[in-house]
């Protein structure tokens, strides 16, 4: 300033306006002494003097001091202070601390002057080391500060693996954050991962499942594999059983209900264990009972074939005894049975010299009965599966033995409504369903139609199965056992 035609330079004075004289004189000294002191609270002012008497040296003093003093608190401050005044250091300081303390600092008024695309390159660089759940949390923050509209979230969820983020948190987020749940394109953003999530954590439940087929050819067990369909035999122990049984799974068990009340059990868990006759049962229920598991209990309803029941009875495998429940108010043959949270649901069946389409909720606990809306198409010895609060019903007979349904129907418990649903490739007559992952698989259990379908729960749906069996032989029985 001194070394040109300037009023300073003629004066051979410079005056310096608005600015600490404190601050001054500490930098007047530092020429002086190379030692600079400042002022409590006037780093900034300090700052500015030194900006302003071009004193590098002071200036890489404060920016120095600065780097070492950075906050939370003071983050928003200090970050201003490097970009006003050019601190380069300072600045790059400021970007390594936001990402080292960034769900703390969005605590902090200031947290909306981020810039959206700045944040946005942090979330997708992956330098921040967040959770999922936490860069939600953090996007949904800075938004409301800012009072953004919501065009700006769905931005940030493409940056976002909602699918790594645990479903309870979406499910939480889903009810209580509005910009969500008030948003039609963001419910169902959330809904659709909720439901992957549910369905991938039942697929990991379901991975040691197999579907156990009786063969009766040859009287040996053999095992469906539902991931990579293969039919391989599953264990040593023969059956020489009456034809015309059914079988079901508890804890380590198969249980098989013949005619004449006799039941018989394998411990499959086990590779040298044999067949085991447990105490008959209490009723006569004819060939291949209806029976269910339902909370560490085996239940058995009705009759078979021609022989009408309303015969109810309880097994306890613990101690190997039976014990007669209360009747069902009316008889039924062929009933199918499946068990939903407390209840047991029986579905269709054989009265009076014809299909039925009956419907009805047995409550084990007080062993009452409650009728409830038959089904659409009368039928028995269907398949039926429970998924969830739905309750899928597959085939079954007709009003002849000719008539072989491929029919499929769906009660939802919540609503009390049934629905009709794709039909399946093939009829299966008697046939028994089971859920396992994604997929419910229905082998038909008659004659030498052995066929195996599944559904597509996710795109409800029947598909193909990817490879026929190697060979074939008569299913007499099926059971869902898991190892």
């Amino acid at each position: 300033m001194l070394k040109y035609d300037t009023k300073e330079s003629r004066d051979r004075k410079v005056v310096l306006k608005d600015v600490d004289s404190q601050c001054v004189k500490k930098c007047i000294d530092f020429i002086y002494s190379g030692k600079l002191e400042i002022p409590d609270g006037s780093i900034i002012e300090l700052l500015h003097v030194a900006m302003m008497m071009q004193l590098d040296d002071v200036k890489q003093a404060v920016s120095n001091i600065l780097e070492e003093s950075i906050t939370i608190e003071n983050y928003f401050s200090t970050r201003n202070v490097g970009d006003i005044y050019g601190l380069t250091d300072v600045s790059l300081r400021c970007r390594i601390f936001l990402q080292e303390n960034i769900m703390e600092i969005s605590d902090q008024a200031g947290f909306e002057s981020i810039d959206k695309d700045h944040l946005l390159g942090l979330l997708k660089s992956g330098e921040l080391k967040l959770w999922e759940e936490e860069k939600l949390a953090l996007s949904l923050k800075w938004i409301d500060k800012c009072q953004s509209k919501n065009e700006y979230l769905h931005e940030f969820l493409k940056v976002i693996k909602l699918d790594l983020i645990f479903p309870a948190y979406l499910q939480q987020m889903l009810e209580t954050h509005p910009r969500i749940s008030n948003d039609s394109e963001l419910y169902m953003l959330f809904s659709g991962h909720i439901l992957k999530a549910s369905v991938k954590a039942k697929e990991d439940n379901d991975a040691d499942k197999l579907i156990i087929l009786f063969d009766g050819d040859t009287k040996c067990l053999r095992s469906f594999n539902p991931i990579t369909e293969e039919i391989e035999k599953f264990h040593g122990a023969k059956f020489d059983f009456p034809m015309g049984f059914t079988a079901i799974s508890l804890d380590s068990y198969i249980y098989v209900f013949c005619k004449a009340k006799s039941v018989h059990r394998l411990n499959f868990q086990r590779k040298n264990s044999k067949w085991e006759r447990m105490n008959d049962m209490i009723c006569d229920h004819g060939i291949a009972p209806s029976s269910v598991c339902s909370t560490g209990s085996i239940i058995v309803i009705g009759g078979t074939g021609d022989t009408e029941k309303a015969d109810v009875e309880r097994f306890d495998p613990s101690v190997n005894q039976w014990f007669l429940l209360r009747h069902k108010p009316s008889a039924i043959s062929n009933a199918s049975l499946v068990s939903l949270d407390d209840s047991i649901y029986c579905i269709g069946g054989w009265r009076d010299g014809i299909e039925v389409s009956s419907f009805c909720r047995l409550t084990p606990s007080s062993a009452e009965w409650v009728d409830l809306e038959p089904m659409r198409c009368p039928a028995d010895r269907c398949g039926v599966v429970a998924v969830d609060q739905e309750i899928f019903v597959t085939g079954g007979y007709g009003y002849s033995e000719d008539d072989i349904f491929h029919n499929v129907e769906c009660y939802n418990v919540t609503s009390a409504q049934w629905t009709s649903l794709s039909s399946m490739n093939l009829p299966h007559c008697i046939n028994s369903a089971y859920r396992i992952g994604n997929w419910i698989f229905v082998v038909n259990e008659f004659w030498e139609s052995h066929h195996i379908e599944k559904y597509d729960l996710l795109n409800k749906k029947w598909c193909n199965m990817k490879k026929k069996p190697s060979h074939l032989f008569d299913v007499c029985a099926s059971v869902m056992v898991k190892l």
